[in-house]
């Protein structure tokens, strides 16, 4: 993916002309990138247990795959969706093509694969019961975007964007955010990675001066110390869930298994504390994330907040201390997701974080 903070339309229109064609940055732990830009990888999160629908949304806005003539492209790229459960279990895998422009919307009680002419095809898969993630992994594909073989399951860059709406059917609150964007680190062979630095525009610097420039070994690692979730009161929330994603590099399932993330199968503890709005701190019991961990801040609905304590206002849910540790060199990370409701208006965003140089 590539991504600019804070550059001026001038600076942005340079590097978007000079590396658009021929360069992709490697994946970056960084929320100015990881949401807003086309990728190769996408992560959205699903809940289809009792009382609960999801929908996934996938466009491409700028694939295209290429063929044995460097002049002409196919105007689509297959996606392989890969589902795991919250309990790392591997639950099912389809191919959807997605021509230039277009977009598709998935209910996780209704997978299947879908070709060219937006017809489905192969087993239908019913997920109800289940909630986990979803992978969605661009690939190359050939005239009739059949799947991935054509071009030996060559994984595609700055391709594809994504969103996702989970809903509570009791309450009839909705919420949604972007799904988290991965991209490739062309210098280890076209592989989806977890390890690059934080600042964009550093990695412009870099990228601008060095052309063999590798953002995964020339920079200094960054480890993120905390990562947080920004919420209402919690005691006045009518619906809350946060979802903490550990994900895991060449981990994946398919085609390219050693090219697509997957789940994180080892536990990671973490100290958790809350911040109000005056600052001041509450220290919670620990929180562990394997796989795919589901909670709530609401004190009374499985939370990460004991019920014990009470009079909190708004204010930032904050994990740290992560053992064993992720970002760096790693190979893990995790990714946050967070949706809050009260009554009926509800919202949905993605954890903050702030990484620093280890």
């Amino acid at each position: 993916m590539k991504g600019f903070c804070k550059l001026g339309v001038a600076a942005v229109a340079l590097a978007v002309g000079m590396f658009s064609a021929s360069y992709s940055f490697a994946t970056p732990d960084d929320p100015f990138t990881s949401y807003t830009q086309p990728a190769n990888a996408l992560i959205m999160p699903f809940d289809a247990t009792e009382g609960r629908v999801s929908f996934l949304l996938a466009s491409n806005l700028a694939g295209v795959s290429p063929t044995a003539d460097p002049e002409r492209f196919i105007p689509a790229v297959t996606t392989h969706w890969a589902y795991w459960s919250e309990s790392c279990a591997h639950l099912a895998d389809v191919y959807i093509c997605l021509t230039l422009n277009d977009t598709i919307v998935v209910d996780p009680t209704d997978v299947r694969s879908i070709d060219a002419g937006n017809n489905p095809f192969g087993p239908e898969i019913d997920l109800s019961g289940e909630r986990g993630f979803a992978v969605v992994t661009a690939y190359s594909t050939g005239e009739v975007c059949a799947d991935a073989s054509f071009e030996g399951f060559l994984p595609l860059d700055n391709a594809i964007v994504g969103s996702y709406t989970l809903a509570d059917l009791d309450s009839g609150a909705a919420l949604g955010a972007d799904a988290i964007g991965l991209g490739l680190n062309t210098t280890e062979g076209g592989l989806i990675n977890l390890n690059c630095p934080v600042d964009p525009f550093e990695r412009f610097l870099a990228r601008f001066s060095d052309p063999d420039f590798d953002c995964a070994t020339q920079l200094p690692e960054v480890v993120p110390p905390s990562i947080d979730i920004q919420t209402f009161s919690p005691e006045s929330l009518d619906l809350s869930a946060v979802l903490y994603l550990s994900l895991r590099e060449n981990f994946g399932n398919g085609p390219s298994a050693d090219v697509e993330v997957g789940p994180n199968t080892a536990t990671i503890s973490a100290s958790a504390v809350y911040y109000d709005n005056t600052e001041a701190a509450t220290s919670l019991p620990d929180v562990t994330v394997r796989c795919a961990e589901f909670g709530s801040l609401d004190p009374e609905a499985n939370s990460f907040i004991p019920d014990s304590i009470s009079g909190l206002t708004s204010g930032i849910f904050r994990i740290s201390g992560f053992t064993p540790a992720i970002g760096g060199s790693t190979g893990r990370f995790i990714y946050a997701v967070y949706g809050q409701a009260v009554g009926q208006f509800g919202a949905g965003t993605n954890g903050k974080y702030k990484a620093s140089d280890q």
